[in-house]
């Protein structure tokens, strides 16, 4: 549904991927995975609400849910940390930043760290999906499995902030599978664009747009010819 992928554009899948390889064998699946993706989905229920590190560490660890949901956040919080600053990143970056520079855009402000920063993100889930189409399957069957309820909780806990509709906009996430449209090239630009929309930078539109669906073809092609392997295994590495 349009109105759901208009909220949502991270790169969930590279996460879930390397999280899964290191999740404590006693952590339930749902929670975790649910829990590994709250810290990009948080500030759509909370806009002035960040998940960190330290809010993590203090948060209920009293019983295994909790646990769950405490080692899936910390999860994410550390991979973001080690990730981009990993020398693959960075080669990536500067890759992307090439192309950005050679897309051709025109009338339009064009922020390159921006474009190269977050395109490299989204090409690395993109490449995850078209390598391994199950992935979809396995992260949305493991939300939708998840307690949100509880995940609300842990979170207010956590953030000592009531989160009311938390658990609606963590339906909406799973319900909109907006995920699976990055099988094709149109489907990750499309989902940029709506990042842009939600950071207030300038969209893609006529031949710009255009533009843009090539240079997603492009950084895609770059993590198919070992870009992306490179990145997961620097960061699993590190972790």
């Amino acid at each position: 549904m349009a109105e759901g992928r208009s909220l949502f554009a991270m790169n969930f899948i590279a996460h879930f991927v390397v999280a899964t390889r290191s999740r404590p064998p006693a952590s339930p699946l749902p929670l975790y995975v649910m829990a590994n993706a709250l810290p990009d989905l948080l500030p759509l229920a909370a806009p002035r609400v960040r998940l960190r590190s330290a809010m993590v560490d203090m948060a209920p660890q009293q019983t295994q849910p909790d646990m769950a949901i405490t080692a899936g956040a910390r999860a994410h919080l550390h991979t973001d940390e080690v990730f981009h600053k990993t020398r693959a990143f960075a080669l990536a970056a500067g890759e992307v930043g090439t192309l950005v520079d050679s897309a051709g855009f025109a009338g339009m402000r064009v922020r390159r760290f921006f474009l190269a920063h977050v395109l490299t993100e989204l090409a690395l889930d993109a490449y995850l999906i078209r390598r391994e189409p199950g992935l979809l399957d396995t992260f949305y069957n493991a939300c939708a499995e998840a307690d949100t309820s509880r995940v609300m909780q842990w979170a207010e806990a956590a953030t000592g902030r009531p989160l009311p509709i938390l658990p609606h906009t963590l339906a909406r996430f799973i319900q909109s599978q907006y995920l699976r449209h990055y099988a094709a090239d149109a489907g990750v630009a499309e989902g940029f664009n709506r990042l842009c929309v939600r950071a207030r930078q300038d969209t893609f539109a006529g031949p710009n747009e255009t533009r843009l669906v090539t240079l997603t073809a492009q950084i895609v092609a770059l993590m198919d010819a070992g870009v992306a392997q490179a990145l997961l295994d620097e960061t699993v590495g590190l972790r």
